[in-house]
């Protein structure tokens, strides 16, 4: 694959040879004939680009200015150390993709998947994710001040070691997911499922839980200070978890389930 510096919004791409039966794409926005093989894209959006195992990392030019990726096949590419502020991946396949390193601040993906892939080290300041099947991804070690995730799947998706504030879930399935010391304080986790994920040093101070379910979660060393688990599915609770949930806000509700559980006594008015 060859990349030129383009003037103004130009770029010229060599497309990589589809699966059988798929040529170039023709007739699409901002593609237009050029060489066999070749393409000029007069906008600043790819579409329906066949990028399989490209290592676009070999072209640094790529990166500036920012570009909307549009059902494009990233499945196995290798974008490490790109400088991608600003992009945009829509219904995009990143399936096994490598990031690790990447600048992808304020990114944007929306839809399509990005199972198993790495974005170990990356800067993901203010990036969202909405509705993307992420899981058995690897956030590690990545910045993720003011990111977002709505709506995702994220089963089995390691963010352990993740840095910055303000990191937000809503709406996401995070069964078994790795959380173990993230900072997710003063925050809205709504509609979590956090089924036997791991929570060991999370800071959860101040966040609100409604909605999420906790069932076998590892709260073990967990910051639970005025944690709002009003309304969140606790599971069974012994005497470890419910000192891991020390400080928490419950219901009398909730409370009356956990003597129950605890000491086996009836409960009435």
């Amino acid at each position: 694959m060859r990349w030129q510096p383009r003037a103004r919004t130009a770029i010229r791409t060599r497309i990589a040879q589809g699966p059988p039966g798929r040529g170039a794409p023709t007739g699409q926005t901002g593609l237009l004939p050029a060489t066999p093989g070749m393409c000029v894209v007069t906008g600043e959006s790819l579409q329906d680009l066949d990028l399989r195992g490209t290592l676009l990392r070999e072209h640094p030019d790529l990166g500036a200015p920012a570009l909307r990726m549009v059902h494009c096949d990233l499945s196995g590419a290798d974008l490490r150390g790109l400088d991608l502020p600003g992009w945009q991946f829509h219904d995009c396949n990143l399936d096994e993709a490598k990031l690790n390193g990447a600048s992808l601040d304020s990114a944007v993906f929306k839809g399509g998947s990005a199972r198993s892939a790495t974005f170990l080290d990356c800067d993901l300041a203010g990036a969202r994710f909405e509705m993307v099947d992420a899981s058995d991804a690897r956030f590690g070690n990545s910045l993720m001040s003011e990111a977002e995730f709505h709506g995702c799947r994220l089963m089995g998706t390691r963010f352990e070691g993740a840095r910055g504030l303000g990191m937000l879930l809503q709406d996401c399935n995070l069964y078994a997911a790795n959380l173990n010391g993230c900072a997710l304080g003063n925050a809205a986790l709504t509609g979590l499922r956090l089924t036997e994920a791991s929570l060991r040093g999370a800071d959860l101070r101040g966040s609100d839980l409604t909605g999420s379910v906790l069932l076998n979660a590892d709260l073990f060393g967990a910051r639970l200070k005025d944690a709002d688990l009003r309304g969140a599915d606790l599971g069974p609770v012994d005497l470890d978890r419910l000192r891991a949930m020390s400080g928490a806000i419950i219901s009398h509700v909730q409370a009356e389930r956990i003597l129950v559980e605890l000491a086996n006594v009836v409960v009435t008015d």
